[in-house]
């Protein structure tokens, strides 16, 4: 079973996220906010995807910062993200820095389940055997 690990700084959408991942189809783990171990939690979980809030209940970009920090770590290096958020504009932007090296893919709130679904199947799809 394919592991997803989200992280979101929003309880009630944990719970939601991780009611939805937990139907049977993955195994979830879902890291509460911007802690400050949060690239320790994420690795111990060794997630197929990574699921991460763009801004994490900061002012600046604080998932693209723990996203790129994936992307470097040799532990985690590969590990296909999914990154969401409600800000269209920052997404955009990030959108563009994109690249065959970095294997990401966005997801704006709100989103359907179906969406969701859709998304960590395209990223599990492409992540490394």
């Amino acid at each position: 079973m394919a592991r997803v690990t989200v992280v979101n700084d929003n309880p009630e959408f944990l719970e939601v996220v991780g009611a939805i991942l937990d139907s049977g189809r993955y195994e979830s783990t879902l890291i509460k906010g911007a802690a400050a171990d949060a690239l320790e939690q994420i690795r111990a979980s060794k997630p197929d995807v990574l699921m991460i809030d763009l801004r994490l209940g900061s002012d600046g970009l604080h998932g693209w910062s723990i996203a790129r920090q994936v992307h470097d770590d040799a532990a985690l290096q590969g590990t296909p993200i999914l990154l969401c958020s409600a800000d269209n504009v920052a997404l955009d932007q990030i959108e563009d820095q994109l690249d065959d090296r970095f294997t990401v893919v966005t997801l704006r709130k709100p989103f359907s389940i179906d969406a969701l679904l859709a998304r960590i199947d395209e990223l599990l799809s492409t992540a490394p055997a």
